[in-house]
């Protein structure tokens, strides 16, 4: 048995692709059960059609197909409404619900109840609505859709299975990316929406936001409102700010941005600054520029200062730092050794810091600074044990000139050298038996 219904829609053109939808039933059988048809005429002329025992239907010539135990349609409104069971197809996208009604004058489908689905592209969904609305020329150029009450999303081309439920990183596959929202907003299976409580899942970070928007296609997304982003790697980092951007390749995160009291939080770095541009290599940072009001980088024992920073750290372990625009660079003292509250400091108009990564076996603490060299009207300030060993009140040593270059030994300063311009003091403690009991401690010197 096949009836032809036709819908009450604009006026036929000639091209096949944007004809009206002219719905087409056929029978099937489901057991003992046949497909069977009541047509309604109302008093005022509306159609009504109420088909049960199972419903196969499509727009006639236009490759879709729509499955169910039965359904009702309401011609005059364009309007056909499928109840258990539904399953609809299309070369761009295969749905299965409890109901779904089917818009046939905005080519709009609306599936409700245990709504799962999948695109062209690999994008599989899982929630409770979704909204779909299909590319016809003359109508819309692209498919949309619109999923509310916090659905889940995977998009991975390589994985065949629809998910029934977000999954940890070690199950996901590869290339995939876990998408779960209040609401998920998707145009061409391309461009990504998600507003209220985003988590966003890749193999190698996870992502949390008020808000948030990707472009599969250039690999760029955006976090807004409280974004955070946890890397995923051997070495895991933290990262924050009031806007953060992501840009991946292949599924691979290369480059993360944050903007706004951003911060980074590692096992061998602590960063904040306006804005934190990351580079990442392997699911670790290889790379990070910071500047913006003023940008500090804590690396223990070590703390460095400067309106803008460029950190190296292959493997994520600190091995070059370059601080530019009034620098600055503070060192603890060896406590065990020297009896003094204050830090060590040079300053100038730039500072490069060299770090022995290699030193130790541990691999989650950063490697110590074997060297820094502070250039343009550099100062230092050193604290060195007295002779005579134990610990005890230090020398103290001042210097100034157009570059300081201080070497260190096993985390100790061991060579200061001045360069043009030099100028500085070295100061002994007095001998303990000569020393007044309440001499006044001495001010601190600032660069």
């Amino acid at each position: 048995m096949a009836c032809v219904l036709t819908c009450g829609v604009p006026t036929i053109v000639d091209a096949q692709d944007q004809k009206p939808c002219v719905l087409v039933f056929t029978g099937v059988a489901q057991g003992a059960d046949t497909t069977a048809a009541r047509y309604v005429t109302a008093a005022n002329g509306a159609r009504y059609t109420y088909i049960g025992g199972g419903v196969d239907a499509t727009c006639e010539g236009q490759g879709n197909r729509l499955l169910a135990d039965s359904a009702e349609h309401y011609a005059d409104r364009g309007e056909l409404i499928l109840i258990s069971r539904v399953r609809y197809s299309e070369p761009r996208m295969n749905m299965q619900s409890d109901r779904m009604v089917y818009f046939t004058g905005d080519e709009r489908l609306l599936a409700s109840g245990n709504v799962r689905g999948k695109t062209s592209t690999g994008t599989r969904f899982t929630g409770p609505e979704l909204e779909y609305f299909r590319a016809k020329p003359g109508l819309r150029e692209a498919p949309r859709w619109r999923a509310p009450g916090r659905p889940f999303v995977r998009m991975a081309p390589s994985d065949s299975t629809p998910p029934a439920a977000p999954r940890g990183a070690s199950d996901a596959p590869s290339d995939s990316v876990d998408l779960t929202a209040d609401v998920v907003i998707s145009q061409n299976d391309s461009l990504f929406w998600a507003v209220g409580t985003v988590v966003l899942q890749r193999p190698d970070l996870l992502a949390t936001a008020d808000s948030a928007t990707m472009d599969q296609g250039t690999g760029f997304a955006r976090l807004l409102k409280g974004p955070s982003i946890r890397g995923r790697g051997e070495r895991p980092f933290t990262l924050t700010g009031k806007v953060i951007d992501l840009w991946s390749r292949s599924q691979r995160i290369e480059r993360v941005r944050a903007d706004g009291t951003a911060r980074v939080l590692s096992d061998s770095l602590t960063l904040s600054s306006d804005t934190i541009d990351l580079r990442i290599a392997n699911q670790q940072m290889e790379r990070i520029f910071a500047w913006g009001r003023r940008a500090s980088a804590v690396t223990p024992p070590q703390q460095l200062e400067a309106d803008s920073l460029d950190i190296l750290m292959p493997g994520q372990r600190v091995q070059e730092l370059h601080a530019i625009r009034h620098a600055m660079a503070y060192t603890r003292v060896d406590t065990l050794r020297i009896a003094s509250t204050e830090r060590d400091w040079i300053s100038g108009d730039t500072i490069v810091a060299l770090f022995d990564s290699t030193a130790t076996g541990d691999t989650t603490s950063s490697g110590r600074m074997r060297e820094v060299t502070a250039s343009g009207g550099a100062r230092a300030f050193y604290q060195m044990p007295a002779a005579g060993g134990g610990r005890g009140r230090p020398n103290v040593s001042y210097n100034r000139g157009r570059e300081i270059v201080v070497s260190f030994l096993n985390g100790a300063v061991s060579t200061v050298a001045v360069r043009e311009r030099a100028s500085g003091l070295l100061l002994e403690p007095v001998p303990s038996d000569t020393a007044r009991t309440t001499s006044p401690k001495p001010p601190a010197l600032r660069p």
